[in-house]
């Protein structure tokens, strides 16, 4: 018999992270977008997919129309 944790969703405290300089009422700086180049780094030496910059690269192509001729072949 398999143990499990019955405790429900809906008796779980409602936990919110809050920072803090949040308390103590500081501004928080902007988060700047991270350049491309760091991103490729980022994504070379294996700290992300590189998701992000494939749908940079080419979510565009996914709009473009399949030529006839494409279509043909496919039929």
């Amino acid at each position: 018999m398999a143990l499990c944790n019955s405790m429900s969703s809906e008796a779980k405290p409602a936990f919110k992270a809050v920072s803090l300089s949040t308390l103590r009422g500081v501004a928080q700086p902007p988060i700047l977008p991270r350049s491309v180049a760091d991103r490729i780094a980022d994504f070379l030496d294996g700290r992300t997919h590189g998701e992000d910059l494939l749908h940079e690269l080419y979510d565009h192509v996914l709009e473009e129309p399949i030529p006839q001729r494409m279509r043909a072949l496919l039929k």
